[in-house]
């Protein structure tokens, strides 16, 4: 009896040992949200409206068996945690970036026109002078006369170099931080205290859509000629962990679902324009 009740008790004991280890909650998604517009828009008329917000949404009602949970945190917090292997998904991250290296992708949701430079419109009118339309960005950013205004949060891909090259330490380059500072730049931009900056034109569209004078203020917009013909690929960023592989692979079994979902495309449509890039190569 005492060898038959040790062999029961060794077996269990080497079952425990050597019975695989269960990823807690490996089955559900948790979503790092950075409430940034028109990405994601968490006040005012256009709330829970931004398409990275419908992203989500749709994932949720295409994924109904998987528990999906939402947590909102500054953009550089979510980074820094899924470096930490803290279990997150980025909704909206650009693919294929340097700045985004030791993270797990999944297919490519949508496509991003390329950067452009939104100026306000006198400055428009002599970047164009010397620079040309679209606007030869290298040149640009070696002109001391024109002040450029950068997010603390944003990075710009190949642009970027030129402008780490040509305009960090300058006097005529700022950083600007805060929430939405994104945004707050086109305040910036239309009181003339900086005269560009890149970024999406969605983020002009977005400022235009929630400040009724913005209109008639003239923020401008103008292609580069180092991005022209360019697009970038957004997708889901998880953790790069075993819980980040679940995510994304079962992320990637609907993804091609949003690419005829009428409310996501619709949402892009809005943001980003009718003549957003739409062909997504496999």
């Amino acid at each position: 009896m005492r060898l038959t009740f040790a062999l029961c008790h060794y077996s269990v004991l080497l079952g425990l040992l050597v019975a695989p280890v269960k990823i807690a909650d490996a089955a559900d998604i948790t979503w790092g949200v950075n409430p940034s517009p028109p990405f994601h828009i968490n006040t005012g008329s256009y709330q829970n409206q931004g398409f990275c917000d419908v992203l989500v949404s749709r994932l949720r009602d295409k994924l109904p068996n998987i528990k999906q949970n939402i947590r909102y945190l500054p953009a550089k917090r979510i980074t820094y945690l899924m470096k930490k292997k803290d279990n997150l998904c980025f909704p909206c991250m650009i693919k294929k970036s340097a700045y985004n290296p030791g993270f797990l992708f999944t297919d490519t949701t949508h496509l991003y026109p390329a950067h452009g430079i939104l100026t306000h419109r006198e400055a428009a009118e002599r970047i164009v002078r010397r620079y040309g339309n679209p606007v030869t960005f290298a040149k640009l950013a070696q002109d001391p006369e024109f002040r450029f205004a950068q997010s603390i949060d944003r990075r710009y891909g190949k642009l970027q170099a030129l402008i780490n090259r040509h305009l960090v330490d300058q006097n005529h380059y700022i950083t600007v931080a805060g929430e939405n500072a994104h945004v707050n730049l086109m305040n910036l931009l239309l009181k003339n205290r900086v005269d560009y900056t890149i970024d999406y034109e969605a983020i002009k569209r977005f400022y235009e859509k929630t400040h009724p004078l913005a209109n008639n203020e003239q923020l401008v917009f103008l292609p580069i000629q180092e991005r022209v013909g360019d697009s970038v690929e957004g997708a889901v960023g998880c953790t790069s962990n075993a819980w980040g592989q679940q995510a994304t692979a079962q992320i990637n079994k609907v993804i091609s679902e949003l690419t005829t979902d009428d409310s996501f495309q619709a949402a892009l449509d809005f943001w980003l324009g009718q003549q957003r890039p739409r062909q997504i190569n496999p």
